[in-house]
Formats: C-alpha cells, structure tokens, sequence
C-alpha cells in the first residue's frame, strides 16, 4: 500500500481546503480549483473507478489492492481537506456574507474571473469561440434563474445532493449556486452550522449517489472532447459571473459608481484584484509542489 509523501499529502489538502471555501459560495466551483491546481484529472479517474465491482475486489483482493485501484490516500486526503473548510469556515463566511457582502462577492468575483483566463488558455481559440459562446448562454440563463426560497424537504435534500455533486464534479457549474436555485442553499448552510444530521446525512446519500451516477460520464466527456468542453465550461463561468457582481439590489445590476450603500467601490475593486492575485498564486503554487 503505497504512502503519499507528506510534501504531496500537504499539497492534497491545501487544495482540498480551498475546494471547500469555493464550494461554500454560490458562483465558484470546487473542481474549478481541482483544475487550476493540476489534481482534477486525478480526482475524476478515482471517483469514476467506483462501481458495482469495487465491493467485490475489497472482499476477494483484500484492502491493499482496493486502496491502491481507487486512490483512496488521494481522496480521504483530498476529503479531509475538504471537510476542514466546512466546518471551520462555514460560519466565518456566513458571517461575512451577511456583514460585509460586497467584499466577499467582489473577492469571489475576481477569483472566478481570472479562472476564466486560466482555463481559456489552454484552449484552442476557434474552440473556445464557438464552444464558449455556448457556455456564456448557459451560464446566463442560470444566472437569472429565480432563487427559491423552501424548508428542508428530505427527498428534496437528497435529489440536490445528487445534482450538487454532478455540478460540483464539473469544472464552472457550482454545487452551492444548485442548491440556491432549489431553494435548499440557506437551509442547507443553516444545517451545516448547527450539525444536523438528519438532513446532512440524506444530502451526504444524494452526494455518494450521484457520484456513482455520473463520475464515470464526466470522466468519458474529458477524455474523448477535453478541449471543447472547457471552452464551454469557460463560457459558463464567465456567465456566472453574474452571479457575483457586487453592486446589485435584488436582481439589478448596477454601476459601482450608482451604488450607495456600502463600502467605496475602490475597495471592492480591491478585493477584486486580491480574488485574481489568489488565483495565479494558486497556480504558481500548485506547479512548484508537483
């Protein structure tokens, strides 16, 4: 059974930290930071070697062979990590999201839009135009998609643990911005922070369910057309930039000069350029370690 590095095991959880900080805020994707930082293909190749037969190979070839088939260091690193972010921080960025919104949004918003750069790229240009352009219509019609408003219906809760990990296992589509449009974000936060289990633990079953369900197709998708699927994932992050612009008064966008309330728009900006600084210091970072 093969032991990861500590310097690589260090590596795996930073990324997976971050994973989790993204995933708490609507808009930004946890395997958008999986791809920035190099570990996506290795993430997807070990959720997608689950299946029927891996209970098999565990009784009859034994752990070693088990661990070693589906990653497993990787992952529980990677989960530990993860898991960390959410239940450290889960209440700090709840409090900052309702003290000061607009530093957050605009921080997530410079951090979406250099990904953006980052995964455009590596594309090829005549791909990324047509492809992209797709994505940026998607991604818009999300955008401006009504957020509901519900209690915590547990078969509702476990139908958006399954679309939240298909969203969350893709590139630019964001678990967290699922559950706002199921009306489950705000109750789901809510259960994250008080710990309870009951819904927690029927979301946990959609999760492991829809990873079964759809790890395999994405990892087909990433495989067999790479390149035009990120110049559409790229176009879908761009549209939810939307999502994360500040200066907004319900669903109106606004200048940053014709928005009153709240801190200067200088330093929203600020923030801005802080979120795009983080991403190139992740990638940077990412690329020294491996």
């Amino acid at each position: 059974m093969k032991k990861l590095p500590d310097i690589e095991m260090l590596g795996i959880l930073a990324r997976g930290v971050a994973m989790g900080i993204a995933e708490i805020v609507p808009g930004i994707s946890g395997s958008t930071i999986a791809l920035i930082t190099g570990i996506y293909d290795r993430m997807i190749n070990a959720l997608a070697s689950f299946s029927a037969a891996s209970a098999t190979m565990l009784f009859r070839k034994g752990w070693r062979v088990f661990y070693a088939h589906h990653d497993i260091g990787f992952l529980c690193v990677l989960l530990v990590g993860m898991a960390l972010s959410h239940l450290l921080l889960a209440n700090v960025i709840r409090f900052l999201l309702d003290t000061t919104p607009l530093y957050v949004w605009g921080f997530f918003f410079g951090l979406v839009a250099a990904t953006v750069v980052q995964i455009g790229s590596r594309v090829k240009p005549r791909i990324l135009a047509v492809a992209g352009i797709c994505g940026l219509f998607v991604g818009g019609i999300f955008a401006f998609l009504p957020a509901q408003t519900t209690e915590l219906w547990l078969p509702l809760v476990f139908v958006g643990g399954i679309l939240a990990v298909a969203a969350w296992m893709l590139p630019g589509i964001s678990g967290s911005l699922v559950l706002v449009i199921l009306g489950l974000y705000g109750p789901m936060l809510k259960a994250l922070t008080s710990l309870d289990l009951i819904p927690l633990l029927t979301f946990g079953l959609g999760l492991v369910a829809g990873m079964v369900a759809f790890a395999r197709f994405i990892r087909y998708l990433f495989r067999h057309y790479r390149d035009v699927i990120l110049g559409f994932l790229t176009g879908l992050m761009a549209g939810s930039l939307i999502v994360l612009w500040p200066w907004r008064i319900g669903t109106d966008l606004l200048w940053p000069t014709g928005y009153a309330m709240g801190p200067p728009w200088v330093a929203v900006a600020g923030m801005m350029a802080l979120g795009m600084v983080t991403v190139f210091m992740l990638v940077f970072a990412s690329r020294r370690v491996d």
